[in-house]
């Protein structure tokens, strides 16, 4: 399978994305956390040691140096070369891979016992069917009974509770972020104003799929959905209620 790279110039993540700003914006989102979804992600699947697991959409690294550190042998991969970068520099591990790559395949290693998709890194393309490439790809690169674990807001109650404006400090840097939904995105608009130098305005962009629809597209490509979750302590989902929801889904057993 050969997918063409779209124009990197065009798309709102390949500027952000290869900002320094992202990972400072971010940097409260620590290994506490990713060690937190991985242990549900170990004690869940009982997925064996060792076993050859993709960490899709990887950042800077942080789920796949946890997960490397469980024993298992990871390949983290991500569009950004200046995540990939630092991962390989601050995120090393003996059990970890870091490659750059596109979401919708083709993959390092023809097949995977676990893909994990975490941390909001799905719905950032402009039409509908580059999304369903991915979970083709995803099925195409897993093992018989192997498994998908994808990690996404929940739009429903994203809907309700999304803030409209915040303003935060990094050191004298002030960043201001605007937020608001424009069918079928959730938009965010960063704004960093650095003493004494120029303001940068980057912007994210991602597709509000419902939980419902995140399913279906996984049936679609011939994932079938065995589990979810509500929050990364493995909470029940909640429709009304969960921030986040944390579907497990397998490929055919062959």
């Amino acid at each position: 399978m050969s997918i063409t790279p779209v124009n990197e110039a065009s798309t709102w993540y390949a500027s952000w994305f290869e900002s320094p700003w992202y990972m400072r914006l971010y940097r409260h989102r620590g290994d506490e956390e990713a060690r937190q979804v991985v242990q549900l992600i170990d004690h869940t699947l009982h997925i064996p040691h060792g076993s050859d697991i993709l960490d899709l959409c990887c950042g800077f690294g942080r789920h796949t140096i946890a997960l490397a550190e469980r024993g298992y042998a990871v390949t983290g991969l991500d569009y950004s070369r200046r995540l990939i970068d630092h991962a390989r520099e601050f995120n090393a591990h003996e059990n970890a891979t870091y490659v750059v790559g596109d979401i919708r395949g083709p993959y390092p290693k023809r097949t995977y016992s676990l893909i994990a998709n975490l941390f909001t890194s799905f719905g950032y393309f402009d039409q509908h069917e580059e999304h369903q490439k991915v979970f083709t790809a995803i099925r195409d690169h897993l093992l018989p009974g192997g498994r998908l674990v994808m990690d996404f807001f929940n739009s429903e109650v994203l809907r309700k509770t999304l803030v409209p404006e915040s303003m935060s400090m990094i050191g004298e840097t002030t960043v201001i972020q605007e937020r608001w939904i424009e069918e079928p995105y959730v938009r965010k608009r960063i704004t960093i104003n650095v003493p004494c130098q120029a303001e940068h305005t980057f912007e994210e962009r991602v597709w509000m799929y419902s939980p419902e629809q995140l399913r279906s597209m996984m049936e679609q490509a011939g994932l079938h959905v065995v589990r979810s979750f509500g929050s990364y302590d493995g909470d029940p989902f909640m429709h009304d209620e969960s921030a986040r929801i944390i579907i497990i889904a397998e490929s055919p057993q062959g």
